[in-house]
């Protein structure tokens, strides 16, 4: 969501067309990405509208920018381009965003906010009101919402199971599929053609608002701590321009066109980081790293992706989640 709205909101901002003078300093603005935080978005696409972005962080901060837009799936990658010092912004996932915080290599600069607070939902698992526990859910039919945190929502379905001690996501549910639409998750749920569903809070809130009838029959059988998407973030080092490039980030809102975007997708103004923003969604990680085995622990801290069900892993390919998701 915070790329979506930094991408958005730069190509439509209010800016002169006219190019900037020869005069104008010109300073290297290397972009980096997590996959995961648009999990069914075209890389092309992604690129793209992030050049527009970055056309008019130009014109608003009165900077020539040399730019390079990548999109990585490995968090090893994105250390590395930290490690080298070949980036200058980061638009990260609250994973990948928190191990290199925690190793001292970035530090946060935006989040997305909703009502004047960081903007973090939790993740639910609905079933209808006859279920009363997760035994009840073996062998039956499951689907989460393929979207933006992604990860996060195959990370608690994954930690609830071995809570529970119920096995794994794919040998417990006899189909666990992603779609790329909340409501054709909650709405098969509701007409009894699968027995549970992972969303997450605002989408369930949102469509129960449309459809009061959806409250009556399902529930929330489990509900996560709150999960921030992601943070735009900078490498711990110096660069020429940072404020003034920090603080046009942070004036997006300010365009109409802009505020409107963010609107649509769910975020009021982007705001300043604070860690504390993050506290919710590290417990989070931490107790699904919790709940894997020692093997699983390291591969886990390698990635910082979770280990997806085998019906998953067969229908999208690891690790993108891009294909296969039913769109119907």
């Amino acid at each position: 969501m915070v790329f979506l709205a930094l991408a958005s909101a730069g190509a439509n901002a209010q800016c002169s067309s006219k190019p900037l003078p020869s005069s104008a300093p010109t300073t290297r603005l290397n972009i980096v990405l997590s996959d995961q935080l648009f999990s069914v978005a075209n890389r092309n696409d992604v690129v793209g509208a992030m050049k527009l972005w970055v056309e008019a962080l130009s014109c608003i901060t009165k900077l020539n920018f040399d730019t390079k837009v990548e999109v990585l799936s490995a968090q090893s990658e994105i250390r590395q381009r930290v490690h080298e010092e070949t980036v200058d912004v980061l638009v990260l996932d609250n994973a990948d965003f928190l191990e290199l915080s925690d190793a001292g290599s970035v530090e946060g600069v935006a989040v997305g906010s909703q009502g004047g607070h960081a903007y973090a939902v939790p993740y639910l698992l609905l079933v209808n009101q006859q279920i009363d526990s997760l035994s009840q859910l073996r062998g039956k039919h499951a689907a989460y919402h393929l979207h933006t945190g992604a990860a996060a929502a195959l990370a608690f379905t994954a930690t609830l199971m071995a809570e529970n001690h119920l096995g794994r996501t794919d040998a417990f549910f006899e189909s666990f599929e992603p779609t790329t639409k909340a409501a054709n998750c909650i709405l098969p749920l509701f007409f009894e053609k699968i027995q549970a569903c992972v969303v997450d809070g605002h989408d369930w809130e949102m469509l129960k608002e449309l459809n009061p009838q959806l409250g009556n029959k399902m529930k929330i059988l489990a509900q996560s701590a709150p999960v921030l998407d992601g943070v735009v973030a900078f490498p711990k080092v110096p660069r020429p321009y940072r404020e003034r490039i920090i603080a046009s980030i942070l004036q997006m809102h300010e365009d109409p066109l802009g505020a409107q975007v963010l609107s649509a997708l769910r975020s009021g103004p982007l705001m300043p980081y604070r860690s504390e923003y993050l506290d919710s969604t590290r417990e989070f990680w931490r107790r699904y790293e919790r709940s894997l085995t020692p093997a699983e622990q390291r591969a886990w801290r390698e990635t910082l992706r979770p280990r997806m069900p085998l019906s998953v892993r067969n229908s999208t390919g690891a690790p993108g989640f891009s294909a296969g998701a039913r769109k119907d």
